[in-house]
């Protein structure tokens, strides 16, 4: 720039930035070693508030802002730099470009993946930070990891570029860029995106008030590698996973979309995709599309099926041949395994009734590798007549005399026993934790008792008087 262009301050000193001559648009970077957390303002001690956060920011500054940002002030720390970066003179990420610290990059323009890598082995605290700016003066985080003490970790990210951006990596040990060519995916549309790398991307719901489905298809990587998931809503609330990591090596997975029970989901369906290197699919699907569950269903990882049937039981086994985890789910209720043997028995559930307003019972399976769901009818469920004693989720019948029900557990588990007629209304429950006690719940005979625990391993014991 042949321009002063670095300057170092302490205890919150105020820095006057000498801007190029003739003026031109360039990148002003605040950096602190560590974590801590900065205060940068414009205008001197008393000035206006650019930034809160930790340990380094940025900005593109073009001529008509430069006199606004002429004098600038860093607090919460005891020494701190600012540099002035020339666009024009920045690398643009094709190839690889490594470094420490802060950096500039410039994407001119049209369409390109970068892979980026942050490695750290210090004894010390460690940000790294990858941001864009735009002409308009927009500022997104396209990439952060934090660190502290003695570890030995790297992180990676892949981004997909389109049009000309300004890449500012603010802050970070033993980073590095790497530019290839993009394999675009065909163009997205209201129901369906294509993406390579990590992306976020937002779905209309046609009704708000009903489950969709997301399906996901990824291709496959080395390693196995998983892609994570988080889905929102408007205001932010979690949708059924929530966060989920979907196998690459299972291809076509399908997600449910659902508030909490007894709550709509509000707003656009927000997806943010991590963690893949890859191109991949995302499409947004009625509830009508899920796979029906009839009789019984076989699968693999993340699926989720559709039961129209009269009130039955699901009954759940996972078919692996290695440890793994399966969750399956149906409105409130819950079968959770978290570290299985193979070809085990999971537990069982109550489902169904009459199709109202929601359309189909929805069930949601998400695991990491093969599983079966059964449907048996009320009338083969186990029945007992005195004293009970099982373990994880299970629904029995009681055929003796009407009764006052009572669950125990001897660890600190959570059980609840839930009481439903035929039609599977609930009659009462009783929910115990640990050797707590508990009001004892009305037992017609001939009702249904739901049990429900958090794993396949937890003991429970039904005793009615």
């Amino acid at each position: 720039m042949g321009e002063r262009t670095e300057w170092v301050a302490r205890d919150g000193k105020t820095v006057e930035v000498d801007y190029p001559s003739p003026a031109r648009t360039v990148v002003l970077t605040v950096a602190v070693d560590g974590l801590e957390e900065i205060t940068v303002l414009a205008g001197g001690a008393y000035g206006t508030e650019l930034h809160r956060g930790k340990g380094a920011w940025s900005v593109l500054v073009p001529p008509e802002r430069q006199k606004g940002l002429r004098r600038i002030t860093v607090q919460g720390v005891y020494l701190w730099q600012l540099r002035l970066h020339d666009p024009a003179e920045a690398a643009e990420p094709t190839g690889r470009a490594a470094g420490d610290g802060p950096r500039v990059l410039v994407h001119p323009g049209g369409t390109a993946v970068v892979d980026v890598e942050h490695y750290t082995s210090a004894d010390d605290k460690q940000l790294f930070r990858l941001v864009r700016h735009t002409a308009a003066g927009g500022r997104e985080v396209l990439a952060t990891s934090e660190r502290y003490g003695r570890l030995n970790r790297s992180n990676d990210w892949t981004l997909l570029l389109e049009g000309p951006q300004v890449l500012v990596v603010e802050q970070g040990e033993r980073w590095s860029v790497t530019g290839r060519p993009a394999d675009l995916p065909p163009p997205s549309t209201e129901t369906v995106r294509y993406g390579v790398g990590d992306r976020d991307e937002e779905f209309a719901l046609p009704d708000w008030t009903r489950p969709a489905l997301l399906e996901v298809e990824t291709a496959e990587e080395p390693n196995w590698r998983s892609v994570r998931l988080d889905l929102r809503d408007l205001i932010g609330r979690s949708l059924d996973h929530g966060s989920v990591h979907v196998s690459t090596r299972h291809g076509v997975q399908r997600l449910l979309l659902q508030a909490e029970p007894g709550q709509a989901v509000i707003g656009p369906i927000r997806v943010g995709v991590s963690g893949a290197r890859a191109r991949w699919r995302l499409e947004l699907l009625p509830i009508e599309e899920a796979r029906e569950l009839a009789d019984r269903a076989d699968g693999v990882g993340i699926d989720v099926l559709a039961y129209t049937g009269p009130p039955a039981v699901l009954r759940v086994w996972m078919l692996a041949e290695s440890l793994s985890y399966l969750t399956v789910r149906s409105g409130d209720r819950r079968i959770r395994v978290s570290r299985s043997r193979p070809q085990e028995w999971c537990g069982a559930m109550p489902i169904g009734g009459p199709a109202g307003p929601q359309g189909p019972t929805p069930i949601g399976v998400d695991g990491t590798d093969r599983w079966r769901l059964e449907v048996v009818p009320l009338a083969v469920v186990p029945a007992f007549d005195r004293k009970l004693a099982g373990q994880g989720c299970e629904v029995v019948r009681w055929t003796g005399a009407p009764g006052r029900l009572t669950v125990a557990t001897g660890g600190g588990n959570r059980v609840t026993a839930t009481v439903l007629d035929e039609r599977l209304k609930p009659l009462g429950t009783a929910t115990t934790y640990g050797r707590r006690r508990h009001e004892p719940v009305e037992l017609p005979s001939g009702s249904l008792v739901a049990v429900e625990t958090g794993g396949v391993d937890q003991r429970w014991r039904l005793v009615v008087r």
